[in-house]
């Protein structure tokens, strides 16, 4: 019993872990964007990930990335869209990394 119970935990592990659907590398050469020198309310934070900016039309798009220890490259976390203007008046105006 304890090996079948060892061996459908080993078999589960692999599916447990977090898929990286959306790598750095595959995003940064297709998706015209801007790097961020900090993440909208920091999240996630400088060692945890980064962030890159695109306008679309008059929406700012924010992609936020995590550092992915398991995939060995950055992974999309998360897609944040606002009207620009909203932006600006509750963050000030967009200054990329240089």
């Amino acid at each position: 019993m304890r090996r079948l119970l060892a061996a459908m935990l080993a078999l589960a592990a692999p599916a447990q872990a977090a898929e990286c659907w959306i790598s750095y590398p595959g995003f940064e050469e297709k998706v015209p964007h801007l790097d961020l020198d900090r993440c909208p309310d920091n999240d996630p934070g400088p060692d945890a990930g980064f962030c890159r900016v695109m306008l679309q039309g008059t929406d700012i798009v924010v992609y936020a990335f995590r550092h992915d220890a398991g995939a060995g490259m950055p992974c999309l976390v998360r897609v944040d869209r606002m009207p620009f203007n909203d932006w600006v008046r509750a963050r000030g105006p967009v200054n990329p990394a240089r």
